[in-house]
Parts: C-alpha cells; sequence; structure tokens
C-alpha cells in the first residue's frame, strides 16, 4: 500500500470524523460541510493510494489483511456517499465515520514490504471473489448501522423525555428504509463472492475446500442474511426484529473475517 498517499487519506479521514461529531454534538449543520469535504478528499487520495499500489504490484491489491482492510474501508466510504447523495442522512456519518478511520488506520499500521505471492493468488477468480465480498460486507455493515441507529431511536422515543441525540435521528421508517436498501445491494454480492469463491475453490482444492472454517462460516453468514431477505419480503420483518437480525449478521461477518487466521486456504487474507 502506497504509505504516503494512505495517511493523507486518514488524516482527512480523521478531521471529517471531528467534524461530524461537532455537527452532530453541536446541531451546526455549517460544520458537516467541512466535515463531507475531508472526507471526501481522504476518499479521492485513498483511491490514489490503492490505484498506485496495484500498479506498483502488478496485480490487484487484496492479497492480505492490510490491502484488504483497506479496500473495505475504502468501500464503506463509497457508501456512505452514495447514501448521503442519496437522502442526505448526515447522523449516519457519526456511525459510519469512526469504522472508515479505524480500518484504514489498520490497514495503515499493518503495511508490509510486498512478498512473492503464490500463484493461486494470482488467479483470475481470486480478485473478482474477494471484490465482490467486500462490496457485499460494505453494503451489509451499512445495514447493521442502520440496524444500531433504528435500536437507538426507538429507545429514545420511549423515553418521557428523550436525550438531544434523538433529534439529531432520522425517523424509524428512514432509518429502517435504509437497512432494507443496504441489504438489498449487498446481499447479491455476498452470494456472488461466494457461488465464484466456491467455483474457484473447488477447481483449486478439490473436495477439501468445504471444510476450511472460513468456507464454513460464510456459508452461515449467507444464510442469516437469506433469513433476513425472506423475513423481510415474504414475512414482513421491519423496525426492530430486522434490525437485530442485521447486528447479529455483521457479528458473524466479523466472525468470518476473523477466520481468515484459522484458515489454511485463506491464509493469504490473515497474514
Amino acid at each position: 500500500m502506497s504509505s504516503l498517499w494512505l495517511w493523507v487519506a486518514l488524516g482527512f479521514y480523521s478531521l471529517g470524523l471531528a467534524h461530524a461529531l461537532l455537527t452532530v454534538a453541536r446541531r451546526r449543520q455549517a460544520w458537516f460541510r467541512s466535515a463531507l469535504l475531508a472526507f471526501g478528499l481522504g476518499f479521492i487520495f485513498h483511491f490514489v493510494a490503492l490505484v498506485e499500489h496495484g500498479l506498483a504490484l502488478g496485480r490487484f491489491p487484496v492479497t492480505n489483511i492490510s490491502e484488504a482492510t483497506s479496500l473495505f474501508a475504502f468501500l464503506l466510504t463509497l457508501g456512505f456517499l452514495v447514501v448521503y447523495w442519496a437522502c442526505e442522512m448526515t447522523s449516519l456519518s457519526v456511525f459510519a465515520f469512526p469504522v472508515v478511520f479505524v480500518m484504514t488506520l489498520a490497514s495503515a499500521l499493518s503495511q508490509r514490504p510486498a512478498v512473492p505471492v503464490s500463484p493461486l493468488v494470482k488467479a483470475s477468480w481470486v480478485p473478482v471473489h474477494v471484490s465482490f465480498a467486500l462490496v457485499g460486507y460494505a453494503a451489509l455493515i451499512l445495514a447493521c448501522l442502520a440496524g444500531v441507529m433504528y435500536l437507538i431511536q426507538e429507545r429514545e422515543l420511549k423515553r418521557h423525555q428523550p436525550h438531544a441525540f434523538y433529534y439529531r435521528l432520522p425517523p424509524l421508517d428512514t432509518i429502517d428504509r435504509l437497512g432494507a436498501r443496504a441489504l438489498t445491494v449487498g446481499f447479491p454480492f455476498i452470494t456472488l463472492g461466494l457461488l465464484i469463491g466456491a467455483v474457484g475453490a473447488s477447481g483449486a482444492w478439490g473436495p477439501d475446500w468445504i471444510r476450511d472454517p472460513k468456507v464454513a462460516l460464510s456459508f452461515v453468514l449467507w444464510f442469516i442474511y437469506l433469513l433476513l431477505v425472506i423475513s423481510r419480503v415474504s414475512a414482513g420483518w421491519r423496525g426492530r426484529r430486522a434490525a437485530v437480525l442485521a447486528i447479529l449478521g455483521m457479528v458473524m461477518a466479523l466472525a468470518s473475517w476473523s477466520a481468515n487466521y484459522l484458515s489454511a486456504h485463506h491464509a493469504f487474507l490473515g497474514h
């Protein structure tokens, strides 16, 4: 990863985070313009870092934990910008910006000199598989953050005297729609990433691929999100139940990500 541009991006992300927190804490909407500008500049420099690093390596930069984490943070930033462009949900920044900042910082601190990678990692299906999965994860974490926002706002509505944060959050219906739309985007990408990985892995590793702990947890994660999709579409689940299930799904996604450290086949994303 291009250390200079990634650290520049991180600096702008930190400014954006600080201004976003001040915007919500002091209810000064004008400050959010500075937050959005800083985050937008961070997004641009982050893109430059990814492109420069990929060109230097001669491959798509997703072969180790630092690269994958950086790409995930970049995609989450893109997701936030799309949501803000669509509905100007300022309060989402308080939840999304810290995640982006922490993930980018983790990527910057875990950078290592480039080392030769195995022929498997250079296979054409690997970057496609990882990229689709990360796009899905980025969308699904937005669904999770919407779930957290929903539960907070619901709790505040039940108070006789809501805290000040109640007035910063959107209506429950707006938050629920965000969660539903993020799920609609994320689930197909998770599905395609899983299918591409399954086909590629079966050809590379034979029948043993299904025993990999990362694969097993990924299928559990996919099943949870399938239940969430079915419950929303068929059973009409909305609100609190959908929010809780979205958060549970993200907990499983974190477990799936952590399984990279236990996986023999996915070790290239865990070290």
